[in-house]
Order: structure tokens, then sequence, then C-alpha cells
């Protein structure tokens, strides 16, 4: 787990699951309300030039309810298989893993592959060189809300399938080439754990 964090692996992979505009802009209070007005006028921009009015909802043809989404079938997605969470995050434990429960605090490497609804892959730190788990302090690295909440309490070895509403992944902008409004599926294996207080 001392592999450098500021690495350009780590950055790379990092850009991806970096949690969006308002949380990852946290540096001083002037910087971070100029950033989250820019970020508000880009997204009235966009609605506009999309033909959304802003604060109109969700644009016509869009599926924001998972349950009414066709999921590629590679991706073998089974949502009345899986744990819903109170915010809308599906799990599913696809291998138990040992030792304590990851927490708020913990070093962790995680591997990931992480794909559209379509079955595009998106990124996957197996196919980094070197294939190497993103390192991350759970509750301190800003990741994205579903990641977060999808890694907390795994276990050394534990393998988890899960699925990102859009609200918890890149929401009404996404992040190239995430679209906008996009559900996320992950994989997720726990690969690297040191407990807070422990490293």
């Amino acid at each position: 787990m001392q592999r450098d964090m500021t690495s350009n692996r780590f950055r790379t992979v990092a850009a991806l699951l970096l949690a969006p505009l308002a949380i990852a802009c946290a540096g001083d209070a002037g910087e971070e309300a100029e950033s989250g007005a820019e970020g508000e006028h880009e997204a009235a921009e966009a609605a506009e030039a999309a033909g959304t009015p802003e604060g109109a909802g969700t644009p016509e043809g869009v599926i924001t309810d998972l349950r009414e989404m066709t999921f590629a079938d590679e991706l073998a997605v089974d949502l009345d298989a899986m744990e819903e969470t109170e915010s809308g995050l599906f799990i599913q434990v696809l291998q138990e893993g040992s030792g304590p429960p990851a927490g708020y605090g913990d070093e962790m490497g995680v591997h990931y592959t992480v794909w559209l609804p379509n079955g595009s892959k998106v990124d996957s730190s197996h196919d980094h060189d070197p294939p190497e788990p993103l390192d991350m302090i759970l509750g301190s690295t800003a990741l994205i809300d579903g990641w977060v909440e999808g890694v907390t309490g795994m276990r050394m070895g534990e393998r988890r399938k899960l699925v990102l509403p859009y609200d918890l992944a890149y929401g009404t902008e996404g992040r190239p080439p995430i679209p906008a409004y996009s559900p996320l599926v992950f994989e997720v294996e726990l690969a690297e754990h040191i407990p807070a207080g422990e490293g």
C-alpha cells in the first residue's frame, strides 16, 4: 500500500472515479464558490443547448429507473438478486472475503472494472500497466458516492457487483466517455486492506 498515490496511473484512474465538481473542487471557500458557479453556468448552457430548460427535469427518452433499464446480457445484471440500499445503489456479493470489514479511514487497494449499461467497458484496473488496484483511503479520497458506498464493508478477497444509478455516479452532466444520466456497472475486488491505525 506504499505505492505513490500521485503517480500518473493513480491520477488517470482517479480522474475517472473522482467525485463530481462539487466534491472534487474542495479548495478554499472562494475557489469552491467560483467553481460551483462555473459548473452551474455550464449545466444551464448544456440544458439550453439540448432544448431542456434548466430545472425542467429529465430529458425526454432518458430512463432513470434502474428497474426499467436494459443491461447488456454479458453484464449478468439481475437487480432482483441484488441488495438495494436506501440511496438506490444495488450490491451483489459475488465472492465472500475474510477479515475485518473495510470502514472509514482504512487504506484500501481495490481492483475494478466498470461498464456502461450497453456492455461497453469504460476502464479496468486489470488493463493498466502494471495492473495495480486503485489505492484509496475510505472517506478521505474524493471518489464518486456510489463507489464509496459500494466498497464500504468489503473484506479481503471479497468481490462485488455494483450497479450505480446516475445520481451516485456522474449525474446529469456525465464525464466523457460516460454520458449524462448514465448508470454504471462495476465489479470490484478488495485486494489490499489496512484498517485505520494499523498502517
